[in-house]
């Protein structure tokens, strides 16, 4: 039997005014945009369906997950769930056809799924998705990348997710946003033991070095989103630092 991913958009989430009207002047000026996440039941990608909920910006959300999702929030009626083979391009195409925007926050850890595993989620796994995605004339590709990523990277992770970016790069879409966060802050139901001391440790040289080393989960989606509804000229590649990332939760509180 498969477990169902719950997510539920409540009083806990922090919109803040600027994000509020920047939704609504979004939605006003670009009428008829549908979402579509990929990874929306990981801590990231769950974070990004709950504010794209609550912005009520885009006529259709569609959650591509694994296992079912049950959504608690507003604009319920406006969340699709389908499920997603990641190895199969031509089905994502068709699946991800009639979207506007995309949110990528698919991903693993080497000590989750081995080596082979991880690259085959960073990697494969992602380019198959954002392969789907350009074919599906996508207009605004977002991904939950990583600080420090490089492709000439000596280490498994920065490396991989360098390359992916880099490959990225090169699809020609109108807009893409790849966001680079430092170590992710949330309530990991499957935390290992060294997540655990890093979490305890990362904010205490967060504070040595300011909004540079870790960020919430929860701004992570605040700022996917929030970015989404900005006017821009394309075609635009941009890199959002975990600081900017930081920066803009905090303007968009004031």
């Amino acid at each position: 039997m498969t477990d169902t991913a719950k997510i539920s958009a409540d009083d806990k989430i922090v919109l803040g005014e600027a994000f509020t009207k920047s939704a609504s002047e979004f939605k006003a000026r670009a009428p008829g945009k549908s979402a579509l996440v990929l990874g929306g039941t990981g801590e990231s990608g769950s974070e990004v369906v709950k504010h794209l909920m609550a912005s009520g910006a885009f006529d259709k959300v569609t959650v591509f997950a694994r296992r079912p999702v049950e959504y608690t929030g507003p604009n319920a009626e406006t969340l699709v769930y389908k499920p997603i083979n990641l190895e199969d391009t031509e089905q994502m195409e068709r699946d991800f056809a009639g979207h506007t925007h995309a949110f990528n926050c698919l991903g693993t850890t080497r000590a989750k799924s081995g080596k082979e595993g991880f690259y085959k989620v960073d990697h494969d796994y992602i380019l198959n998705a954002t392969k789907a995605c350009k074919a599906a004339e996508i207009e605004h590709y977002s991904i939950c990348s990583s600080a420090g990523a490089d492709k000439n990277s000596m280490f498994l992770y920065t490396k991989t997710k360098g390359e992916v970016n880099s490959e990225i790069e090169k699809m020609g879409f109108p807009r893409v946003s790849i966001f680079l966060p430092g170590m992710l802050m949330c309530d990991r139901k499957e935390a290992r033991p060294l997540e655990k001391i890093a979490s305890y440790v990362m904010p205490a040289l967060n504070f040595v070095v300011p909004n540079r080393l870790c960020v919430p989960t929860s701004t992570v989606g605040w700022a996917m989103v929030n970015n989404a509804f900005k006017k821009v000229d394309t075609p635009i590649l941009e890199n959002i630092s975990n600081l900017d990332m930081v920066e803009a939760f905090k303007k968009g509180q004031q």
